[in-house]
């Protein structure tokens, strides 16, 4: 499996716990953008996936889907968009992203976000 085949896998888990926890290293670090929900940096699995991805309770749906992907030496690059539908207001939304992803033994270790996060916060209603 390559680089990016993990990255495409964590993306179609849409926040599959178990999932995450087969593609995410142990010690790796996110950095999400801030005004992102939840945003910040995160170390380590459990924090990743039970304080980070908590944030995927406030919509009734929530994906990732890369359009392009680049990879290189243990390194995915992504561009893609966010879709989804905010519980609180029903709204729906499209966000652009860009992901760069740092991987080690087939895991992600690292993940930098850059996100349009004016839509999801409209569609959220803040």
């Amino acid at each position: 499996m390559s680089d990016a085949d993990v990255v495409r896998r964590m993306y179609a888990a849409k926040g599959d716990r178990e999932v995450l926890r087969s593609v995410i290293a142990e010690d790796a670090e996110y950095d999400i953008a801030e005004g992102f929900p939840n945003g910040g940096v995160y170390h380590g699995l459990d924090s990743i996936v039970d304080d980070f991805f908590s944030f995927t309770g406030d919509f009734d749906e929530f994906r990732a889907e890369g359009d392009e992907f680049w990879e290189a030496d243990g390194t995915v690059f992504v561009l893609g968009r966010y879709r989804g539908r905010a519980r609180s207001t029903g709204a729906p939304f499209t966000s652009r992203f860009a992901h760069v992803f740092t991987l080690r033994d087939g895991r992600i270790v690292r993940l930098r976000q850059t996100t349009d996060t004016v839509q999801i916060a409209r569609a959220l209603g803040r």
